[in-house]
């Protein structure tokens, strides 16, 4: 007759944590994919500053964000527009009493400075009160 219970058992209980490291790896993989895929706006080069003001109004859904890429090209919310178009839109949008009047410019640092002085000059003629230049930090 067999005794139960009593001897000791050759039974471990330890966690197999290699299905779970697998499925992590997995899930870092399509985040590392994704991220990117999900950055808002037109890339362009900013320049570097050291002391640059955080502007956290910059990222709110009704801030008017104008990028200008290296080739001079304007962009209003991921759209390309033009000079007149955009001057028009900026006329209509401040012009029916809106309190504030800040824009937010993205400039390429690969950009002729003359073309950004255009675009801040027009913006100026349109109504804007505030321009932020938008500027990264420079970690150095």
């Amino acid at each position: 007759m067999a005794r139960r219970g009593l001897g000791k058992s050759k039974v471990t209980a330890d966690i197999n944590v290699t299905p779970m490291a697998d499925i992590m790896l997995v899930l870092l993989i399509i985040f590392m994919i994704t991220t990117p895929l999900l950055q808002s706006g037109i890339t362009v080069n900013l320049p570097k500053a050291k002391n640059p003001l955080d502007a956290p109004e910059a990222d709110a859904q009704d801030a008017v964000v104008i990028a200008l890429n290296r080739e001079g090209r304007l962009y209003l919310k991921k759209q390309p527009i033009t000079d007149n178009d955009l001057y028009d839109y900026l006329v209509q949008r401040y012009t029916a009493g809106e309190i504030n009047r800040t824009i937010f410019l993205k400039a390429d640092t690969a950009l002729a400075y003359g073309r950004v002085v255009e675009v801040v000059d027009g913006c100026r003629r349109a109504g804007v009160d505030r321009i932020g230049l938008m500027a990264e930090l420079d970690k150095n």
